[in-house]
């Protein structure tokens, strides 16, 4: 049997399909790697404004906040510190960061207690745990000053 030859075709010119699949192939692998690592490698790696400190002064905004609401939640070096308003009208300081599971805590005037949504963990105004899940009191500061004209948090040495 024999074969016949087939006539040579015209050679492609330019990108063949093959080219191009493979790039966009290859752009998109690039992509997802990129997409799933990053976020890997953004919390292994240290945070640039990371330092601590030993006192902050609250901003303008801040000593609204808490003369409206009630409560601010500012920051303090890496970490976030609750202030805020007793009834009596003196300021407190405590983390703002639950000893559970890292959730944000709110302060509510109304039963005067610091509340933690995630769980419903509750603290009293010193940071001593009510009730709920939390395991340890918050960390406190110490917050002095007027809402009128400086607010100043620092570090309580025990």
């Amino acid at each position: 049997m024999e074969t016949i030859p087939q006539p040579a075709g015209p050679e492609p010119r330019g990108t063949s399909r093959r080219t191009l699949l493979n790039a966009v192939l290859g752009t998109s692998l690039a992509g997802w790697l990129a997409t799933a690592f990053y976020p890997v490698l953004r919390y292994l790696s240290p945070l640039r404004d990371a330092r601590n400190t030993d006192e902050a002064e609250l901003d303008a905004k801040s000593r609204q906040e808490v003369a409206a609401a009630g409560f601010a939640i500012v920051p303090f070096g890496s970490e976030r510190v609750l202030v805020l308003r007793d009834h009596q009208g003196r300021l407190r300081a405590v983390s703002a960061k639950c000893t559970h599971e890292g959730c944000t805590l709110q302060y509510k005037a109304d039963e005067s207690l610091i509340w933690c949504a995630c769980h419903n963990g509750r603290f009293d105004l010193d940071g001593r745990v009510l009730s709920g899940p939390p395991p340890r009191p918050l960390a406190q500061f110490h917050a002095s000053g007027d809402l009128e004209t400086r607010v100043l948090v620092t570090r309580e040495t025990a």
